[in-house]
């Protein structure tokens, strides 16, 4: 009897440890797309967990192209599900998921010196009424690529200005008397890119969306006439082909690809058929930081792409799922995926990183990012896919010359202004 008494004691022990384990043990869901980022999950979740070995992640691999995967997080969350804890959202979703109090705020987790060192225009499209609601995970944007031996050829300067562009532009296209060959091209077909690129062009000029009062100003003189500049790089100086009208982003890479056109403006994936073995622009191209105006030359102009983290707001386990997300956004892990994966930091600091110093398009991209601007979805909530509709159905109407500027933007003004007023 004493020996099965000890016995039912030590077992009992035993299982109190366990069920102990079990009671502080946490178990997170992880979900971010298997390509995008995917290379460089594991690595972050392996050190995690070595770090946080009471809390286990589950990696829930959605698809990496931003409709599909917010498909199925919005049929989760409006489900108000508790799954999962921790996911990815595109740079213009913080506004809406916020809004609709389908993610938690997480600002007040970081410290203030934490925060600066994010991209500021990224921290900008994941403020929300103040708060902070999102963390930059990784960035992508708009760069301004060129054909450096045609520049080189007529001892011409990388254009840093509109200005510049038109003129370069003009120079080449006369000199090389090449039908086939355009002076710009980028994504003017009614897409989200034709807003970004309307969002590049207006900046650059001192414009922006809404004024310090929170008023909509997409109508402003600014505007106006960076939109005009695109209308007249069209039709006046003829530096674009008609059918940039209906060019999406990989139809202006395989255009400039084909060494069919002097500038382009796209996002930055493009760089990488355009240096393979195989390109016949391969050592013939560069690329920079997008033009500005030249009365505006510290404006911001690079529309940003990427992603952040976020928590949502029925996780059963928000301080782990919090822990998660500043580990995954931390120096160390956003340096390793650079290095290791060449994602695009979203923290700036780590671009100034003596093992970046090798990958020299990194670092180039980096400096874009600095001078960011991202659409206004933060401000929009809900409202920014019909308030983006509007704007493309404005920018397209003048491009086509079916509206002036001015009267394009003007019914912009009116349409959005009704939209944020329901």
């Amino acid at each position: 009897m004493k020996f099965l008494k000890k016995r039912i004691i030590a077992v009992t022990a035993v299982s109190t440890i366990l069920l102990s384990n079990a009671v502080f043990a946490e178990d997170l869901v992880l979900s971010i797309g298997s390509r995008g980022y995917g290379a460089a999950v594991g690595p972050a979740l392996e050190s995690f967990e070595a770090a946080n070995p009471d809390i286990k992640v589950e990696w829930l691999k959605v698809s990496d192209v931003p409709s599909e995967s917010r498909k199925l997080y919005v049929t989760s969350l409006m489900a108000r599900s508790a799954t999962p804890d921790v996911f990815s959202v595109d740079v213009i979703w913080p506004g809406e998921f916020a809004q609709r109090r389908w993610i938690a705020p997480i600002g007040e987790d970081f410290t203030e010196e934490e925060l600066a060192q994010f991209n500021p225009s990224f921290m900008e499209a994941a403020t929300v009424d103040g708060k902070i609601y999102g963390v930059p995970l990784y960035v992508d944007g708009t760069q301004f690529f060129y054909r450096s031996d045609l520049l080189e050829k007529y001892d011409l300067p990388v254009p840093k200005t509109w200005e510049e562009v038109i003129a370069s532009s003009r120079t080449i296209l006369d000199g090389e008397n090449n039908p086939d060959l355009s002076g710009f091209v980028s994504m003017w077909a009614k897409i989200e890119g034709l807003f970004m690129n309307w969002l590049s062009f207006t900046y650059s000029n001192g414009a922006t969306f809404f004024d310090e009062n929170g008023n909509v100003t997409v109508n402003s003189p600014e505007a106006i006439e960076a939109t005009q500049t695109m209308v007249d790089m069209l039709y006046k100086h003829k530096i674009v082909p008609e059918s940039i009208l209906n060019m999406r982003p990989d139809d202006a890479r395989t255009l400039f690809q084909q060494g069919r056109a002097v500038f382009m403006m796209v996002q930055d994936f493009v760089y990488a058929p355009l240096s393979a073995d195989d390109s016949p622009v391969k050592g013939k191209f560069d690329f920079t930081r997008n033009p500005y105006f030249a009365a505006h030359p510290d404006a911001p102009a690079t529309a940003m792409g990427g992603f952040l983290l976020a928590v949502n707001a029925n996780s059963e386990h928000r301080d782990a799922a919090v822990k998660l997300v500043k580990h995954m956004t931390s120096y160390e892990s956003q340096l390793a995926a650079a290095v290791n994966e060449s994602k695009s930091p979203g923290l700036m600091n780590v671009y100034d990183d003596a093992s970046m110093q090798d990958n020299q398009v990194l670092q180039k991209f980096g400096k874009a990012y600095a001078a960011g601007v991202v659409r206004p979805s933060a401000g929009t909530g809900s409202a920014y896919p019909k308030v983006s509709d509007a704007m493309q159905v404005a920018i397209t109407s003048a491009l086509h010359q079916s509206k002036t500027v001015e009267e394009a933007l003007n019914d912009a003004q009116a349409t959005i202004e009704k939209l944020l007023d329901q």
